[in-house]
């Protein structure tokens, strides 16, 4: 259809062949559609229940997704022309009205509400989420990058013949042309993410879909491009110091800096907000825990890969015999291991000695991210321990059969030596903070009885940040389920819907909340 509805402009220059294939294939495949949408009406109204099918739910994404792909691109293009004077060409309006046209049909299908809540899942709600967020970050990063780029050639005294920069480069009017090419992209996602996210999904309450999307997309994405960038941007300052430059000009070696730090403010910006979306209980709670330790794991990472390097790299290239080729300046390598250890150490730290100031918490010790954590990094150091001393007497064992254990082959030892001295003592670490968790750990009926989460389902005609203010005051997880019988009501005390809800101190419960605000709070129980 949209190519049809192109076909049609005035700066149209398909033939007539291609006009009747597109012909077609709109008058076949819409009456096989209009024929089927038929068929499927008419079994919904027999048999309500046929909407609760996971083919429809699937459907229905698979559709809304699909057709947001094309309002993304159809929109870019088109703001392009509005925004960016490039060329009009009627052929991406059309695929535009076509394609917003489909996306807002399926949106509607989805907000129906069925016996088992409604229809769209928030698994593609929050896919619709990922795909704003990370579009925005990346357009946005172009529009920001663009401007430090200006500011960066226009405050050096020379220019970069050897990149293609002429003086036109560091003008003004070309940042300005720079960013307005990225401006389209960084409106559209900014709308599907605000639409997806700030407008539906951030208003569902707490699940452990949301929190995974706001920890791992959010929290780790944008605090492990923010370390990444600002190690990157920490290496090259150290590297100008400690390395030997060979001629290169300030101008030239400092020309990554605006791409380093337009990363880093990007990063820091998602890690902020997504960090502030966490819900702030009273006492500690899964998510916290979870933040803590995906923020440590990131900081450990980095700080023992900087010990490698320092081992390798620096410590034993002096001591272990260097075959022709291998004796180069330190300088490199001593600008990675300062990067690597004053970052990684900083945030491992920061993290680690917050997740140890409740380590006597008996909620602590039993709590799984607690113990995934340990047991992964324990695991992991010490298989990489492992897998050296195999490859170093596999080396040894080798060079004696072949009468060829020489210089050279000794020299490559400091590879597996390096990563010993690096993961044998966070194995060990690691392995003993496991080990007192395990004995310091209370009964095991106790451990049941306090490692439960508690969760809530709440039925009531309408969603809203007070489900939000429910689930951070009361520490619990909230399921949101919406009353087909009523249209609105009024609010509920938060507090005292807060204080009902801790009062049942049941593992599950059930809360109805009224039309005119009153609400009910049943305890449940397996069956």
């Amino acid at each position: 259809l949209a190519q049809v509805v192109g076909e049609i402009g005035p700066d149209s220059s398909a033939g007539t062949e291609t006009t009747a294939l597109w012909l077609t294939f709109v008058l076949v495949g819409g009456a096989s559609l209009a024929g089927l949408s038929a068929w499927i009406r008419r079994r919904f109204g027999g048999d309500p229940s046929e909407q609760e099918a996971g083919g429809w739910s699937l459907y229905i994404a698979a559709a809304e997704l699909g057709s947001l792909t094309g309002v993304i691109v159809s929109s870019i293009l088109t703001l392009s022309w509005l925004i960016s004077d490039t060329e009009f060409i009627d052929y991406w309006i059309a695929h535009l009205v076509v394609w917003a046209g489909t996306w807002l049909f399926h949106w509607r299908l989805g907000c129906r509400t069925t016996g088992k809540g409604i229809v769209r899942n928030e698994a593609f709600l929050l896919i619709g989420a990922a795909v704003g967020m990370l579009g925005l970050a990346v357009s946005t990063s172009y529009v920001v990058g663009h401007l430090l780029n200006w500011a960066y050639d226009g405050s050096m005294p020379d220019y970069i013949p050897d990149y293609g920069f002429g003086p036109d480069a560091a003008s003004w009017d070309s940042a300005v042309d720079g960013a307005r090419d990225a401006t389209p992209a960084m409106l559209t996602f900014g709308a599907v993410w605000f639409w997806y996210w700030w407008r539906n999904a951030r208003l569902a309450g707490h699940s452990v879909l949301r929190h995974a999307f706001v920890l791992v997309g959010g929290v780790l994405g944008g605090l492990g491009a923010a370390v990444a960038a600002g190690s990157g941007l920490l290496f090259t300052v150290l590297l100008w110091f400690l390395a030997d430059q060979d001629g290169t000009s300030a101008t030239e070696h400092f020309d990554t800096a605006p791409v380093f730090l337009t990363v880093c403010i990007v990063g820091l910006t998602v890690w902020t907000y997504h960090r502030s979306e966490l819900p702030d209980n009273k006492r500690r709670s899964e998510v916290e825990r979870t933040y803590d330790h995906l923020a440590s794991w990131v900081g450990l990472v980095a700080a023992t890969a900087g010990i490698g390097v320092l081992l390798g790299g620096v410590i034993l290239h002096q001591i272990m015999p260097n075959p022709h080729g291998w004796d180069e300046s330190l300088g490199e390598p001593m600008s990675g291991v300062i990067t690597l250890l004053a970052v990684g150490g900083t945030v491992w730290w920061r993290n680690w000695s917050r997740i140890q100031a409740h380590a006597v918490e008996p909620t602590e010790l039993t709590s799984p991210v607690r113990r995934i954590y340990l047991l992964t990094v324990f695991g992991s150091t010490a298989l990489l321990v492992l897998g050296s001393v195999l490859v170093m007497v596999f080396m040894v064992i080798f060079g004696l059969l072949e009468k060829s254990l020489g210089v050279d082959e000794l020299a490559w030892f400091r590879i597996p030596l390096a990563i010993i001295g690096a993961t044998a003592g966070v194995a060990l670490y690691h392995g003993q903070v496991l080990r007192e968790g395990l004995r310091s750990m209370p009964a095991p009926v106790e451990q049941v009885e306090q490692a439960e989460s508690v969760h809530v389902t709440l039925v009531a005609a309408r969603g809203g940040d007070w489900v939000r203010d429910l689930a951070e005051q009361t520490g619990v997880e909230v399921r949101l389920r919406l009353r087909a019988d009523l249209d609105d009501f009024v609010l509920p005390s938060a507090d005292e819907l807060s204080e009902a809800v801790r009062s049942v101190g049941a593992g599950e419960m059930l809360v109805t909340v009224a039309a005119d605000g009153t609400f009910e709070v049943v305890p449940l129980k397996k069956g």
